[in-house]
This record gives C-alpha cells, sequence and structure tokens, in this order.
C-alpha cells in the first residue's frame, strides 16, 4: 500500500513538473513573435511559471515567498505589456524576470538534487532546469541591450533573436548571426557558457549516482545478508 501511494505522488510531481517545462517551451515559442501581445503573453507565462513552480517543489502556496514572487512577477508582466519597449521601466521588467527565473531554477534545481533516485520527476526536472538556465539569460540580455544596445549585434528592436542567442551560447553550439559587441555583454555570454558546460556533467553525475537497478531498492536487503557461494546469494 505504502509503494502504491508513493508511486502515485512521485506520479503526481512528475506530471506538475511536466507543467512546468510546458510552460517554460512555450514562453520560448512565443519569443518567436516579435510582437507586444507575445511579449506580454510571455510575461504572464512567468507568472503561471512561479505558482506552478512552487506547487512542483512542495512548497506551502501560501508563503509569503510565493506572494511576493508573485506581485514582482505580475508588475513585470504590466509593465511589458503597457511601457514603450526602450523604455528604462521595459528594462526593469527584463532584470525581474531573469531575477524571478533564477529564484525559481535555485528551486527546482534544489528538489532534483534532493531526490533518491532517479525517476521521471529528476529528469524531467533536470531538462527543465537547463531550459531555465537559458531562459533567464534571454531575459537578462534584453534587459542589458535595452540599457545600452550597444552590448549585443542583435537590434534591440527585434526581441526574437535573444533566446536563440542564449540557447546557443548555453549549448556552446557556436555564434551564428548575432554576437555581443561590448566587453560587458561578451563576459556575461562566457558566464553563461561555463554555467552551460559546468550543469551537464554535474547533473549527469547526479542522476547517474542516484540510479538503482529494477529490485534494488533499500528494502531488498536478502543479497548483501545472503552468505557467499549458498543458493540465496543469487
Amino acid at each position: 500500500m505504502f509503494v502504491s501511494s508513493q508511486r502515485s505522488a512521485d506520479a503526481t510531481a512528475s506530471f506538475r513538473f511536466g507543467r512546468l517545462l510546458l510552460i517554460v517551451v512555450v514562453a520560448f515559442m512565443l519569443s518567436a513573435v516579435d510582437d507586444r501581445w507575445a511579449n506580454a503573453v510571455t510575461a504572464f507565462l512567468v507568472v503561471a511559471l512561479v505558482l506552478v513552480a512552487f506547487r512542483t517543489t512542495s512548497l506551502r502556496t501560501s508563503s509569503p515567498k510565493l506572494a511576493l514572487l508573485t506581485v514582482v512577477a505580475v508588475a513585470a508582466a504590466v509593465m511589458t505589456t503597457f511601457t514603450d519597449r526602450t523604455s528604462s521601466a521595459m528594462a526593469v521588467s527584463a532584470f525581474a524576470q531573469a531575477a524571478l527565473i533564477t529564484i525559481l531554477l535555485a528551486l527546482v534545481l534544489r528538489a532534483v538534487l534532493r531526490s533518491f533516485e532517479v525517476d521521471t520527476q529528476t529528469i524531467i526536472g533536470a531538462v527543465t532546469a537547463y531550459t531555465m538556465i537559458g531562459m533567464a539569460f534571454a531575459a537578462l540580455y534584453v534587459g542589458i541591450d535595452i540599457v545600452d544596445d550597444g552590448q549585443l549585434s542583435i537590434p534591440n528592436s527585434d526581441r526574437s533573436q535573444y533566446a536563440p542567442f542564449s540557447f546557443v551560447v548555453l549549448t556552446t553550439l557556436g555564434f551564428g548571426d548575432q554576437t555581443p559587441t561590448a566587453p560587458f555583454a561578451a563576459r556575461v555570454v562566457v558566464l553563461q557558457a561555463v554555467t552551460g558546460q559546468v550543469f551537464l556533467p554535474v547533473f549527469i553525475a547526479r542522476l547517474v549516482s542516484l540510479y538503482r537497478r529494477p529490485g534494488s531498492d533499500g528494502s531488498s536487503t536478502d543479497d548483501e545478508n545472503a552468505p557467499s557461494g549458498e543458493p540465496g546469494a543469487s
């Protein structure tokens, strides 16, 4: 009965991580539309990201932290919707979204690292965390480019380029049409590339260390206790 309940809980948590990943993917795809409505929807998806992330990571929905982050996310979404895309308010909105996604990323990473074994939850959680790194840096690049339009080769009028550029850097795929054009942006790009390269081996090592072959759970101790050479030891 206990095992069945635990599996049911894992399935629910896994589904929640799936919803979290779905929100990030939808936000990424919407970033291809360089229009105010798409930017607004993407900003409000960050609000949904806050709510789902808190529930996914088993934090209380009544937590004051959730209320604070939700207010910040809503404020950023409103600024994105009603302010000019080159205004300082839009830069504040972009930086706020980058900070929010980073905080949520930390929550997801903590939830994954607290897992005791590799299952669907941990795998989806790790993928979600990786994609959140890309989206956080994409928002950061938007803010940086609004403050100083000479930091990146991306035209400030074309918001559809920031997310792909971020994932190109994260995966160290290699620069295409867009590159950093100022020392500060170049250093942020290097920081993201290093983050992407460190994340993969560290989390692969963590997931491998958590991996257990079927039937090797902690409740099965017969193999360890059986004397060597006796039939029960096989």
